[in-house]
């Protein structure tokens, strides 16, 4: 690596702001390529240009063309004359906005382009330092940051990332970066630091501790922390902080208490994998995100309270290793995600009554939601509750989303869903693989029932007539012609398409969001034929792979099956 005072040296420049272009796209980066988006505006920038020599060209060669008329325009479009070099006709804050998609290093190569360019990248308003722009030891790289923020002389920083692997040593010099971006006036704060296993952060060495100074700033709108440990002091003061993310970091309830209560315009909070929290509670916060919680060294079961009478998404998701939920004021809440698993050691026994109860209590809550998801875990919960002829809670949700492959042992819990979903308008069903029954429920548990998914599809006809009734839109995601189609999807879409009495609309979408197929419904004034043709091409689409290995060869006797 060069050194970085090499880099950031004022070298004098004979050639002219006209090959400021050429030389960019010439410069020899290490990583042999611009981002994706430097690209599009030089090729937009480059583009324009041609378009305007080519048209001046035209006017020479043929000037009796209509179509190219000799006389110049009275106005040059924004860009300026043809002959004019367009990329330096731009004032310097875009031309600062569009070095921050480069890697920091190729951007303060910039510098050697010209006596325009000297200067540019040391007002840039987005310093990231990521591991990815190195290729040298932790030493240099601290060296490297302190020489370009001591080159620094923009009055505003708005993004600063730092995205290292921490080791002890940088203790002190991360909290003279940390200053420096604050005394800029810094608006999103990004500290992402790795130093241990996934699921044992700071295994490697002790984790980096926010300093005390940042707890009190008055510009902060976004935080984000990826093993950190969150330990202030004394009362927070965050009056501008509006999203804050914390990862894999330490925390407890009286840390978040203070961070929550000096941020009166929170709107945003994500807590992955963090334990230690016992309540959240916030008047301002809308968006509370809860994925994965991984304790193991707690030998009691835990609850978390959550008191946001404002929140209007709730999502709890991941593992969740001896911690429950429980919601004190959620009131306001329109949009709602169950997609956790409750997970236990291998030596402890399932205790189907007890995750019962927790997950009644959500949806019990939950009841007034317009839209809830729910995973393949809760899913296979509410599937006992089924069997057992144990109801969910009467609720006004006009959405419902299934995260889950639909398999045998789901069919029970969507129809627990479904029967209490009197006013559903539509279903999503994201067709994600979920190996969570294989790991939570042992087959012991399972082969205390009995239960035949088919039998139970047969004799639950009746019910879906009974609630289907304003049902209008089915939409699938995530679906692969060579691998999914199982025979319960299969029958679980044919109990939909002849049962609800109102439906409107089929989509299904492939695996990356790419629209497959359509179809529009017009209900009882459709001719029969031409819906029965519909219902018959979405359930073969749904089947394609199954039909490979179900032992079924030919339409009749496919159609036979779904009889």
């Amino acid at each position: 690596m060069e050194d970085p005072k090499s880099l950031v040296s004022s070298e004098k420049s004979t050639g002219s702001s006209s090959s400021v272009l050429g030389t960019i796209q010439g410069l020899p980066y290490r990583t042999n390529q611009i981002t994706d988006s430097f690209n599009s505006v030089l090729a937009m920038i480059q583009g324009l240009h041609n378009h305007h020599h080519d048209h001046h060209r035209s006017n020479r060669t043929n000037p009796s063309s209509p179509q190219f008329p000799s006389k110049q325009p009275k106005y040059w479009p924004v860009f300026g004359p043809p002959d004019e070099d367009l990329i330096s006709s731009l004032p310097d804050s875009l031309l600062q906005e569009i070095l921050c998609f480069l890697p920091i290093e190729d951007a303060i190569k910039t510098s050697f382009l010209s006596r325009r360019w000297r200067s540019l990248w040391t007002q840039m308003p987005t310093l990231s330092f990521t591991r990815e722009c190195f290729a040298s030891k932790h030493a240099k790289r601290a060296a490297f940051v302190n020489e370009t923020l001591a080159r620094f002389i923009g009055p505003k920083i708005k993004n600063f990332l730092i995205n290292f692997k921490f080791d002890e040593f940088m203790d002190a010099s991360l909290d003279e970066w940390v200053l420096f971006a604050t005394s800029h006036h810094v608006e999103k704060l990004s500290l992402l630091l790795d130093g241990g296993f996934l699921y044992a952060p700071f295994a490697e060495c002790k984790p980096y501790s926010l300093p005390q100074f940042l707890y009190v700033n008055f510009s902060l709108n976004v935080l984000i922390l990826r093993q950190c440990v969150v330990s202030p002091t004394s009362q927070v003061s965050w009056p501008s902080l509006k999203v804050l993310s914390i990862n894999y970091s330490r925390l407890d309830t009286e840390a978040i208490e203070y961070v929550l209560s000096g941020s009166p315009n929170l709107q945003k909070l994500k807590l992955h994998n963090c334990g230690g929290v016992n309540r959240i509670s916030s008047m301002s916060l809308e968006v509370l995100v809860v994925d994965a919680i991984y304790e193991p060294h707690e030998k009691n079961e835990l609850v978390t309270q959550i008191s946001c009478p404002n929140l209007q998404s709730l999502s709890l998701s991941g593992y969740m290793y001896r911690r429950t939920f429980r919601l004190m004021h959620a009131s306001s809440l329109s949009k709602a995600n169950l997609s956790f698993v409750m997970t236990i050691d291998k030596k402890d026994k399932y205790d189907c009554k007890k995750h019962r109860s927790i997950l009644r209590d959500l949806l019990e809550k939950l009841c007034h939601v317009e839209e809830l998801t729910v995973g393949t875990w809760c899913l296979q919960v509410l599937s006992i509750w089924e069997i057992k002829g144990i109801s969910s809670p009467l609720s006004k949700r006009h959405c419902l989303v299934l995260e889950t492959e639909i398999c045998e042992w789901d069919i029970p819990g969507i129809v627990n869903l479904l029967h209490s979903s009197p006013y559903l308008n539509k279903l999503v069903i994201n067709l994600n693989y979920c190996d969570n029954s294989k790991f939570e429920f042992d087959q012991t548990f399972f082969d205390s029932y009995e239960f035949d998914g088919v039998e139970f599809l047969a004799s639950a006809n009746w019910i879906f007539k009974c609630f289907l009734q304003s049902l209008e839109d089915i939409e699938l995601t995530g679906f692969q012609s060579s691998s999914w189609g199982s025979e319960f999807l299969v029958r679980f879409m044919r109990f939909l398409l002849n049962n609800t009495k109102v439906l409107k609309k089929v989509t299904i979408y492939e695996q990356g969001g790419t629209l497959l197929e359509s179809w529009q419904f017009s209900g009882p004034n459709m001719n029969p034929e031409l819906e029965s043709a519909k219902r018959n091409q979405i359930l073969l689409i749904l089947s394609s792979g199954f039909l490979l290995n179900a032992n079924i060869p030919d339409l009749n006797s496919f159609k036979d099956f779904l009889l």
